[in-house]
């Protein structure tokens, strides 16, 4: 009995713990046509599923559902549970690849739908992968025209993949341009894929062809492959060192590195355009291309991706350039973050490329091309399914922009590798090198073309340290199994150049002896370190030649005052490097030499260091709490008190708590506004004045007026915002000027404002930006938003603002806004009128006086002139004159 009682106790706990499933369940399950022509109910899962096998063929697209939840369907797809944070990752069984694997649904929100079961698994198809999840991970949408879902497109002859994160939005999240359209796609249209290879014009098509594994209705014969996401990384590039720094100086005018962090605009990357940890770096790319073997402009391209052009919060932080992060050092890893932006790439080449996803006997191993979800680097090291197509699109526009030099360079091999492949070493396919199996597909650089075999470039590394020789990782395999060779004209072999550096009792990476394998581009682009000495270049012999560092100092103003967990601010801050021939150079301050402590600013540079004291001031903390506590209770006035005490903490205030909070802050301040307009648009309205503007009194309370000067953009401010928002893709279509006064003198914004254009000839099918140039002479993107007339974006200080645009897939016909303050409801200048009125009675008085003064002067005169005279005739000089008739 006791046992009977353990037993049913415990039957209990489990069944608290794991809930029944819907599919146990009875009398709920309603079988419909989705257009609404048919429909039943049944008591259990089994006669609703075969009831659905007996209806498919005879209805319009059939859709099962227990209750709200559809369980299966004919045609539809998949929508994948996120989370706000984006912290939400799926796990499901792959079965392309006969593992588990994982998809975050920020990054792609929706797969092809193929079919459920009766226990609960649904399977699917996204980025290449056919997988299977539990129907809980997901939402299924039956399939209607004109749903926000993945499609492709050709825009101006390019083919571009629009990536849905919301499906109840009406935007793309992501659009993708992979390269130039084939030619079996038309301008203009939209197309369906889920494998990014075969392309349909009919959702249904799609789905059937897909289900079958039979492709007769798809608009291409053979499979598509973009060369940018199926080239590997043993490739190398046609590009010199020099023409990319040219470019991103010259073109993108990116001028230093960052110096602080702030992302008023909320799109994950520094507002700093004109900065990237990415400055002075380049030569690492090219480093790590002849040392291990991974094309140059595949990392660049990669790091651009992945850290937003080097100006997201990890590749300041963390000096890190890519998402996943591996440490060499123990103090580093003991820190979490890279002493340096160089160790990151140096890490990113040797250990995930070279060691772990050219590593054949790993079952990391996928290809060490970007690839997709089936294959390549996208399977095991990006939960984001189209991070392949993100990475191949950034290395497509740069080659694009810069020449179109490695386009179409190699001949690829598509291998499928489900069945064993052997891989041997010479054309005689007698001596193995090694097998493969189990995997989907793999693509190879084709470097010679036999009768019966192709000579390939493999991608395992055979040094101990996971050095790359191109010439020595060759292997031959049978020309049955390659299924598909892409790009046949660009079948060649490649011939290598040895250099052999001294590295003068230096290290590069902890190498101490180093021989670069190059080809065409003799630039060396190692830069060793020997500490205390600042490397100065290579003389004739490679040899490195060295200066000697005496001393380092830290100079300029700096802030000193931080929040507990805040990033190092180093604005204005100078290295100062005194070396022992008593030269000097000033660095500015960036992320390799500085860390943040506890309490103190500790600066490296070669093996030599030096602080600053800093505080964590407590007064700072309690003010922001305090801030943070005003802003979710909505008062007002307290957050416009504690804004000015913050000025380098980002604030989070929406827009619409900007509007909020100026309209409460309005009713009691009674301030007298006007918009002052010198640029003639007369088109221009403003929030955020009353909460960011300090309040200011003159001796006359009646002549106060607060002007919002609106002038035209000077023309050197124009050209340098647009020199740079122009190497991104972006048109101008104007700039303004503004500024601020209190009657006469100048003042400045202590909190954000937000301002409201009018954009001429606005389009729907573009998207606007805003760039500024601030008062530290860097270029700052603003937060901004856009309606169907209008662009508003947010500014928090003077200056010039030019407004950009890049075209869009997507369409913005959003109502229109308005803000608090404009032409209509501004009011009269007071300080002008009263001015001038004090200005007429002053000149009244002045002339009332004046003519006082005059009288009094005159009749003074004419009395002094009878007393003299008088005084003239008692002395009898002068005879009295007889009075006139």
């Amino acid at each position: 009995m006791k046992s009977f009682q353990r037993v049913f106790l415990l039957l209990l706990m489990v069944l608290r713990i794991m809930p029944l499933p819907v599919y146990g369940e009875e009398g709920s399950y309603r079988l419909y046509d989705h257009n609404g022509s048919y429909e039943e109910t049944f008591e259990d899962i089994n006669s609703a599923f075969n009831a659905f096998e007996q209806h498919k063929e005879e209805a319009n697209n059939l859709v099962l559902a227990y209750e709200d939840q559809i369980l299966r369907m004919e045609y539809g797809i998949v929508e994948f549970l996120s989370s706000e944070a984006c912290d939400l990752s799926i796990e499901y069984d792959s079965l392309s690849k006969s593992e588990t694997d994982y998809i975050n649904g920020c990054y792609g929100a929706d797969a092809l739908y193929l079919d459920s079961d009766q226990n609960g698994n649904v399977s699917f198809l996204i980025s290449g992968d056919e997988g299977r999840t539990k129907i809980e991970n997901l939402i299924l949408h039956p399939y209607t025209d004109g749903m926000i879902l993945s499609k492709y497109q050709v825009k101006e002859e390019k083919l571009i993949h629009k990536i849905a994160t919301q499906l109840d939005y009406d935007f793309y999240t992501y659009t993708i341009t992979l390269d130039d359209a084939p030619s079996f796609l038309k301008e203009g249209e939209e197309y369906f894929s889920y494998d990014g290879h075969y392309f349909f014009d009919d959702f249904y098509a799609m789905a059937d062809a897909l289900r079958n594994g039979s492709y007769e209705t798809a608009l291409n014969d053979q499979p598509y492959y973009d060369y940018y996401q199926f080239l590997p990384h043993r490739s190398y590039t046609d590009y010199s060192l020099e023409e990319i720094e040219s470019y991103f100086s010259d073109v993108l005018k990116i001028d230093g590195r960052l110096n602080h962090y702030e992302d008023r605009d909320g799109d994950g990357a520094a507002d700093e355009i004109n900065r990237s940890q990415l400055y002075g770096n380049y030569n690492e790319f090219f480093a790590m291309e002849k040392l291990y073997g991974c094309n140059a402009m595949m990392l660049l391209s990669s790091a651009i991706n992945e850290s937003s052009y080097g100006r997201d919060h990890d590749s300041y932080s963390l000096n890190s350039l890519y998402s996943a992060l591996v440490f060499e050092s123990d103090e580093d890893r003991e820190n979490g973050a890279y002493s340096n932006i160089a160790d990151s790439i140096y890490a990113h080449a040797k250990y995930f490329i070279s060691s772990r996803y050219s590593n054949y006997r790993r079952d990391d191993y996928k290809g060490t091309y970007y690839g997709n979800k089936a294959s390549g680097m996208n399977v095991n090291y990006s939960i984001d399914p189209y991070f392949g197509e993100k990475s191949a699109s950034v290395y497509y526009e740069l080659d694009r922009k810069l020449g179109l030099k490695d386009r179409d360079k190699y001949a690829l091999a598509i291998v499928n590798a489900d069945e064993r492949i052997s891989f041997y070493k010479d054309t005689a396919m007698e001596s193995r090198l090694f097998s493969l199996y189990g995997i989907h597909e793999l693509s190879f650089i084709v470097l010679e073309e036999g009768e019966d075999y192709y000579k390939i470039r493999v991608d395992a590394s055979f040094s101990s340290d996971y050095l790359y020789d191109p010439e020595d990782s060759v292997a031959y395999i049978p020309k049955e199994r390659v299924l598909y060779l892409i790009n046949a004209q660009g079948i060649h072999e490649e011939s290598f150049d040895h250099i052999k550096l001294d590295l003068n009792e230096g290290t590069y990476h902890g190498l101490k002896d180093i021989s670069l394998l190059v080809k065409d581009d003799k630039t060396i682009p190692v830069l060793p370190e020997k500490e205390g000495y600042d490397f100065i270049g290579f003389d004739e012999g490679n040899k490195a030649i060295y200066k000697k560092i005496r001393s380092i100092d830290l100079n300029g103003r700096m802030k000193t005052d931080y929040l507990q967990g805040q990033d190092a601010d180093l604005r204005g801050g100078i290295l100062e490097v005194s070396y022992e021939d008593l030269s000097k150079e000033e660095l500015e301050l960036n992320s390799d030499h500085a860390k943040l402590a506890e309490e103190s600013l500790n600066v490296f540079y070669k093996g030599l260091e030096t602080t600053k004291q800093i505080t964590h001031s407590e007064r700072l903390a309690k003010t922001y709490a305090q801030l943070n506590e005003a802003i979710e209770k909505d008062d007002a006035k307290t957050v416009k008190k504690l804004i000015p005490d913050v000025p380098d903490v980002d604030v989070p205030l929406s827009f619409s708590k900007i509007r909020a909070y100026d309209s409460a802050l309005r009713e009691e301040d009674l301030r007298n506004y006007v918009i002052f307009d010198e640029s003639g648009r007369y088109d221009l309205s403003i929030s955020g004045l009353d909460l960011s503007l300090e309040d200011k009194r003159s001796l006359s309370l009646l002549a106060d007026t607060y002007y919002v000067i609106v002038d035209d953009i000077k023309e050197e401010d124009k050209e340098k915002i647009y020199g740079l928002a122009k190497g991104y893709g972006f048109d101008m279509v104007e700039g303004i000027d503004i500024s601020f006064r209190f009657n006469y003198q100048s003042i400045g914004l202590s909190g954000p404002a937000i301002v409201q254009i009018d954009v001429r000839d606005k389009a729907t099918d573009k998207i606007y930006s805003v760039y500024h140039l601030n008062s530290d002479g860097d270029i700052v993107k603003c937060r901004t938003t856009q309606t169907d007339r209008y662009i508003q974006f947010l500014i928090k200080e003077s200056g010039p603002y030019l407004v950009l645009t890049l075209d869009s897939v997507n369409t913005y016909d959003l109502s229109d806004g308005e803000e608090l303050l404009g032409f209509e409801n501004m009011g009269y200048d007071k300080h002008k009128t009263n001015f001038e009125l004090m200005g007429t009675i002053v000149m009244s008085l002045t002339g009332l006086i004046g003519i006082t003064l005059y009288y009094i002067v005159y009749n003074e005169r004419k009395r002094m002139w009878k007393d003299f005279r008088r005084s003239l005739q008692q002395a009898g000089t002068v005879q009295e004159e007889k009075p006139k008739n």
